[in-house]
């Protein structure tokens, strides 16, 4: 199936869709499922995503320029290198448009955004920036947050059971009521100077 500029698309299926490099601009996507597809390189120019799944698709260092997304999910998917801060934000939501399943987002960019009730769980998140952000009650369950960029970020009741590789700042960062497990916990009192005695 083919996409053309200004198209609307309802409950269609696209599987092995090649669109890698390409400009799509203003059409409209619901309901629809994206299976082993390729959008790398490519640009989606304000094009909307309503109730949208990505699955076993390329969407590195696709550009969103004024594209929005509303409950749109992405399950085992490469999607680095994305600014999502160029993504169209504009309507208030209760929670977060997106959520991230077993992907690959390192290098991407949601600095100063809020996305409370993110959803980024056993994904690799390396070098992402989060600064600023408000990731309240976000879910960070089995991710590796290897020099993710946590600073005057929201992070309150958020979930990083079982998250490795993170360094989170507590005097920087709101933390209240967020979840750790051992052994990455002890990551947050780095910031202290201190000497833990592993030993009883």
């Amino acid at each position: 199936m083919k996409i053309e500029d200004s198209s609307f698309f309802e409950e269609s299926i696209f599987d092995e869709l090649a669109v890698d490099g390409k400009e799509i601009r203003s059409s409209t996507f619901e309901f629809c499922k994206f299976l082993s597809c390729d959008f790398s390189g490519s640009t989606l120019v304000q094009c909307k995503f309503v109730d949208c799944e990505f699955k076993d698709t390329n969407l590195n260092v696709v550009k969103l320029d004024g594209t929005r997304f509303l409950e749109t999910h992405f399950r085992n998917c490469k999607i680095t290198g994305v600014n999502w801060t160029s993504a169209s934000w504009t309507s208030v939501a209760l929670c977060a448009p997106v959520s991230f399943h077993a992907c690959d987002v390192s290098f991407s960019v949601f600095h100063s955004l809020k996305l409370p009730d993110l959803i980024i769980s056993n994904c690799k998140a390396h070098d992402v920036d989060f600064s600023d952000c408000d990731l309240a009650h976000a879910d960070f369950h089995g991710t590796d947050l290897k020099q993710a960029r946590f600073s005057s970020t929201r992070l309150d009741h958020c979930n990083f059971s079982a998250a490795t590789n993170y360094y989170i700042d507590p005097l920087e960062n709101s933390v209240e009521g967020a979840v750790f497990s051992l052994p990455d916990v002890l990551s947050l009192l780095s910031t202290f100077k201190i000497k833990i005695d592993e030993h009883e």
